[in-house]
């Protein structure tokens, strides 16, 4: 049953949500497609790669990031990495350049020159790899209530990285969708992170009238709010799907 706005109050009132940062300054960012194990050794911090990404998916540490300050990164909660695809009138992806644009124009190598085809992601995704997306069941939508999907539904991947159900358990099929990664296929783009509902400005609008909420945040709102109020006193890491480095 839903919880009320009271009871959703008192539950909260000990509990706090960790969201997912890509900052740690050790090293634990997450870079863009093509940066290799010697991508600080290589990166000159000269911001071509931030310049060329057609998206703005790549931003620059700030001086906060202490000796990583000015390097290149991806934060999927902001804006994922498209891969310099570009979504048709039919729904497919299409490359808007020959190569991803933002080891196109690296002038060291710090970020690998990779081409823009749709068959070299499925069948050489470590070429792309910038992470891999974990899965949390007991906040997602999809898990406890039969909803959601989006994950899976916008995955670059889906059927590969994103499965509508995990290959080795048996779902009924009107249960619906039942997100499952792949950590072989899944690069890390972040787009289901990117898409997930379960945020913490949504749990947060119950608490706060000031936030506003898009229309597509309003659809999954309520159960975002009962799901965390029923986690009350817990540490909870949102999104319920997010992106960690590749191990």
């Amino acid at each position: 049953a839903m919880i009320t706005r009271r009871e959703f109050l008192k539950s909260t009132s000990t509990f706090w949500i960790l969201t997912f940062l890509p900052l740690g300054y050790k090293g634990t960012v997450i870079r863009p497609p093509g940066a290799g194990r010697d991508f600080l050794a290589r990166c000159i911090r000269c911001g071509q790669c931030i310049e060329a990404c057609p998206y703005d998916s790549i931003r620059a540490l700030d001086i906060s990031g202490g000796a990583l300050a000015h390097t290149p990164y991806i934060d999927p909660l902001k804006t994922p990495c498209y891969l310099c695809q570009q979504r048709g009138a039919d729904g497919n992806d299409r490359p808007i350049s020959r190569y991803l644009r933002c080891g196109e124009v690296c002038p060291t190598g710090a970020i690998r020159k990779i081409e823009n085809r749709k068959d070299l992601l499925a069948e050489l995704p470590e070429q792309f790899k910038m992470g891999v997306s974990v899965l949390n069941r007991d906040i997602c939508l999809a898990w406890q209530y039969d909803s959601c999907g989006e994950c899976y539904y916008n995955c670059p991947l889906k059927d590969k990285a994103l499965r509508d159900h995990p290959p080795t358990e048996v779902i009924e099929a009107a249960m619906g969708i039942r997100p499952w990664v792949d950590p072989a296929h899944c690069i890390g783009c972040g787009m289901c992170n990117y898409v997930c509902p379960v945020k913490e400005h949504i749990a947060r609008s119950v608490m706060d009238r000031s936030i506003k909420l898009t229309y597509f945040e309003e659809r999954y709102a309520a159960m975002v709010r009962n799901l965390i109020g029923r986690k009350g006193g817990k540490a909870i890491r949102l999104p319920a799907i997010r992106v960690i480095l590749r191990p």
